[in-house]
């Protein structure tokens, strides 16, 4: 016979030590990051020896911690595909996702082959977020503050932002080496600049400074000017994925700044009940969220 810790305390550990951080494990489990703190410490008891330390704001791994998390997070992918295979095409139905173009041509569109291979019986229509859209949505995926009204909100990641630039840029004759080097170039941003803005105060530079800028109201096409080289502007560790990971975009300066006012939240309707296809879209996006994280 068996002899294993509660799961639910190895499900806090895993996710926590995964995160790096109790109260976005919280968030991932839907308890309060007090309920992950408590079954660390009933786990941690159990084993007889530590699993975690504090570390700023966050926790890390003890030399035991870091042994273990990689089989549980194997364990627990594991089981979630085996349950997966029994239940994904007993889904069925149509729903309707809204949120933003860029989150949705950079990181969910190249995503959404694998949903529907696990629910083939699943129809889903994808809306840009506007105000009127909002109305039809049955799931929303919106960046922001969480101060939508009359709505649901569960958050869904925050983001580390940092300046990106084509390589081709930050091999031309005006070298980036610190961020006082970023105000001799031309600087995308959405109209009015908050991005850059909030970047320069975090670094103790003045706003003021900025030279030339070139201003988009379209995340998308924002980018796609970097892509070809036009300037520099803020990306971030989530839509930015692939075209850092392929070289497409690089990264000038170390420097990043992790955005606590804001982040990427599910909005549903407050009668709304996620169950079914809905359900299990939410489930997959979370997981797709996790396994980004842990690349």
């Amino acid at each position: 016979m068996r002899r294993l810790p509660p799961l639910s305390a190895l499900r806090a550990f895993e996710a926590a030590g995964r995160r790096g951080n109790l109260k976005l494990a919280g968030q991932e489990l839907y308890v309060t990051h007090g309920a992950i703190s408590k079954q660390i410490k009933a786990l941690e008891e159990t084993l007889g020896y530590g699993l975690t330390r504090r570390a700023g704001r966050g926790i890390e791994l003890t030399s035991e911690g870091k042994r273990l998390i990689p089989h549980l997070t194997k364990a627990f992918d594991e089981i979630d595909a085996a349950l997966r295979t029994f239940s994904d095409e007993s889904f069925e139905g149509h729903m309707i996702v809204s949120c933003m173009p860029g989150f949705a041509n950079s990181w969910l569109i190249p995503r959404l082959p694998s949903f529907m291979k696990h629910y083939p019986n699943v129809s889903l229509t994808l809306l840009s977020a506007t105000q009127e859209n909002s109305q039809n949505a049955d799931i929303e995926i919106l960046y922001g503050r969480p101060d939508w009204p009359d709505r649901n909100i569960s958050m869904l990641r925050q983001l580390e932002i940092f300046p990106v630039c084509s390589p081709k840029l930050l091999n031309g004759p005006d070298p980036i080496r610190r961020v006082d080097d970023l105000f001799r170039h031309t600087l995308i941003d959405e109209p009015g600049g908050a991005h850059w803005r909030e970047f320069f105060v975090s670094q103790g530079k003045d706003p003021s400074q900025v030279g030339r800028t070139l201003c988009f109201q379209d995340f998308t096409h924002g980018m796609t000017a970097v892509r070809n080289g036009l300037g520099i502007a803020m990306g971030d560790d989530l839509t930015m994925e692939h075209d850092l990971s392929s070289g497409q975009l690089v990264r000038p300066l170390p420097t990043m700044i992790r955005r606590q006012s804001k982040a990427y939240y599910i909005v549903t309707p407050p009668d709304q009940t996620l169950t079914g296809a809905k359900g299990a879209f939410l489930d997959w996006l979370t997981m797709e969220i996790q396994r980004t994280d842990k690349t």
